[in-house]
Formats: C-alpha cells, sequence, structure tokens
C-alpha cells in the first residue's frame, strides 16, 4: 500500500494576504505543513504545488525531499477546486489508482502527528477508499449525511461533528471514478478541538 503526500498552498486567499506565509508562532504558516509531512516513513512522494515562487523557493531550501509544482495560473484560481488540482498532479507525477494520497493543508498547522499515523494505520488495516478528519470545531457545518467513525470509543459525547480540514486521506481511484474525495457512508477520524485549528481569518493566526 503506497501513500503519497499533496500540500496544497495557493498564492491568494480571500480574507488573509499571502496566508501560507503568515507569521504563525515564528515561522511562515506553511513551515509546521512542511516538517510534520517529512516526519512520515510511510509517504513515498511529497508534493508541494503553489502558483507562488516565494512558496517554492521556501519549501525547496527547507528539504530536498520536496516535489515542487509550479501550478499553472488556470489552476490557482480562486474558484478552482481541490479535486482539480489534485487530478492535475496526479497525472504529472504519475501516481497509480491504486495508491493512495494523503491530502495536508498549511491552515492546519496544530494537526497531531499521532492522528494521521492512526488515520494511514485505519487506511491499510481496513483498506479503506478513504478517511477524513472530523471535530466538534466551531464555524464549521456540521455533518448531515451518514459517517462511519473509526475511533468513535474515545468519544462517546461528541455531537455535531464538521469536516475541519485537518487532513484528507483517499485512494486515487475514488477521485478519478466520483470527482470526489468524499463517499458514503463516509469514514471519519475525530481529532481533538485542541489539534484542529484551521486558519481562516487573522484572528486565527493569535492562537
Amino acid at each position: 500500500m503506497i501513500f503519497n503526500c499533496v500540500i496544497l498552498a495557493r498564492k491568494n486567499s480571500k480574507r488573509i494576504i499571502n496566508k501560507n506565509l503568515s507569521n504563525f508562532k515564528g515561522k511562515p504558516l506553511i513551515y509546521w505543513t512542511l516538517k510534520q509531512s517529512l516526519k512520515l516513513k510511510r509517504v513515498k512522494k511529497i508534493i508541494v504545488s503553489s502558483d507562488s515562487e516565494k512558496i517554492r523557493n521556501f519549501s525547496t531550501k527547507f528539504s530536498k525531499k520536496f516535489l515542487i509544482d509550479n501550478r499553472p495560473k488556470k489552476l490557482a484560481l480562486s474558484s478552482t477546486k481541490s479535486e482539480s488540482v489534485l487530478k492535475y498532479l496526479i497525472k504529472k507525477y504519475k501516481i497509480s489508482k491504486k495508491q493512495y494520497i494523503l491530502l495536508l493543508q498549511p491552515t492546519s498547522p496544530l494537526r497531531n502527528q499521532r492522528d494521521i499515523h492512526q488515520m494511514l494505520y485505519y487506511a491499510k488495516k481496513y483498506k479503506l477508499s478513504s478517511i477524513h478528519s472530523v471535530s466538534n470545531y466551531l464555524g464549521k457545518t456540521a455533518i448531515k449525511k451518514k459517517i462511519n467513525i473509526l475511533n468513535k470509543k474515545k468519544f462517546l459525547k461528541i455531537k455535531d461533528l464538521s469536516f475541519n480540514g485537518n487532513i484528507y486521506l483517499f485512494k486515487v481511484n475514488l477521485l478519478i471514478n466520483k470527482n470526489s474525495i468524499y463517499e458514503t457512508p463516509q469514514n471519519v477520524y475525530i481529532t481533538k478541538k485542541k489539534y484542529s485549528l484551521d486558519i481562516d481569518n487573522y484572528s486565527d493566526l493569535k492562537n
């Protein structure tokens, strides 16, 4: 079972200028996700895709292990869906349909390393097509569709769960066949609130 990590880091943001390079705890925001990705021993490739020269240069200097993608402008618009960028990267880097993609967004700098490892473990053990992180993080829309909680025993009292953007893990053929990284019922993994921060505005950078 082969896992590939993808980090999508677009230059522009509607709410925060140069968000992925904004200061968070003394480092550029993207620093924390780059650092986390290098600790993943099960991952075959780590792809950093950005239309920003500054982000690409920062990532290149950070580690030679990263595959740096100069994302085309047509795939770096505010209206561009992540699925479109992922399909482009799958084709460019010849990632087979049987492999997995671990999508880590720079806007979730506090994610827990153990959560990532656990999700990789569940995917392998149960041969899942996808598993995404969720929490009862405020400001997110609650999931109304049927879900399958894999670590439910640890969080029996939690309700009103929502996708927190922390960790996405899915098989390539799911995206290719359904044009989506979601399925029904969706397999989910609950992360603690303190690890579920999703940077969306300037106040979030102060956490």
